[in-house]
């Protein structure tokens, strides 16, 4: 059995006394690899020690990418009268939440030194981005294609956003469980999504709207799973952020998969056998 392993967490603390002034002292914590999956979407610690002087954004992305996101599988499931239209009334959510937030997010956590953390953020940030820009009627993208959203031009250009998900997924099995299975139906979501797209742009009759909104719709079901895993993750790290104890297990998948891997071997500091 591999011995039980921690990883030193440090943070400055700063106290204030009438008759001292001012005191510092560094406090080192030692959390177990399950406890660091709350924090962090890293299995492996950065080097430094900016992570013990800076705030933790990954709450700050994971929420700004669920709050948009949330809304826009509701819309792909038709909930309460809502359709695809009706996400060109987020276009300020996208921009502000889903771009600026997990944009800055991702900034954040290349400043720690999370490299997978960084490039979740930065890239879904700038997807929401481009979503908020080409949605927005001011710019009228979808209007410089002959035949509007139905042209087979626009829809192809919309459809190859799943590949880059799958590149995520794979990096994700040695998180945790709720962040591999959110990027794991991210998979299906985008790809039944480009399969409406597609669809669309050949699309000849009301039967063929139908099926383009069959696909949508059951994009909108994987992408319901993925909302729920995300909220788990975020009511996890808003609990450890504060020190608030949490009855929901991290499912730390870094002790499970490739354990003998050099990068388990860092993050532990000594060599499973």
């Amino acid at each position: 059995m591999a011995p039980q392993s921690h990883i030193e967490h440090e943070k400055l603390e700063t106290t204030t006394s009438s008759e001292n002034g001012t005191l510092q002292r560094q406090v080192t914590v030692q959390m177990s690899p399950e406890q660091y999956e709350k924090l962090f979407f890293q299995p492996t610690p950065a080097r430094g020690d900016l992570a013990k002087r800076l705030g933790n954004p990954t709450l700050l992305g994971v929420l700004g990418f669920l709050i948009p996101y949330t809304t826009t599988m509701m819309s792909l499931m038709q909930w309460k009268g809502t359709n695809v239209s009706s996400t060109v009334g987020l276009s300020g959510t996208y921009f502000f939440l889903g771009g600026i937030a997990m944009n800055l997010a991702g900034v954040c956590e290349f400043i720690l030194g999370n490299t997978f953390p960084f490039a979740v953020f930065v890239i879904y940030g700038s997807h929401w981005c481009n979503l908020a820009y080409v949605d927005d009627p001011a710019h009228n993208i979808v209007g410089t294609f002959d035949g509007g959203e139905a042209s087979r031009a626009y829809n192809s250009s919309q459809g190859v956003y799943n590949v880059v998900i799958f590149v995520f997924f794979l990096g994700s099995i040695r998180t945790n469980g709720p962040f591999c299975l959110a990027l794991f139906c991210l998979i299906f979501v985008f790809a039944f999504i480009a399969a409406a797209n597609f669809l669309t742009g050949y699309a000849t009759g009301p039967s063929d709207l139908e099926h383009v909104t069959t696909l949508l719709k059951i994009g909108g079901g994987f992408g319901f799973v993925t909302a729920i895993a995300g909220w788990y993750l975020a009511i996890n790290l808003a609990l450890a952020s504060t020190g608030v104890p949490s009855p929901l297990p991290a499912f730390d998948l870094g002790h499970l998969v490739f354990r003998k891997s050099q990068a388990a071997t860092l993050e532990r500091g000594t060599e499973i056998v």
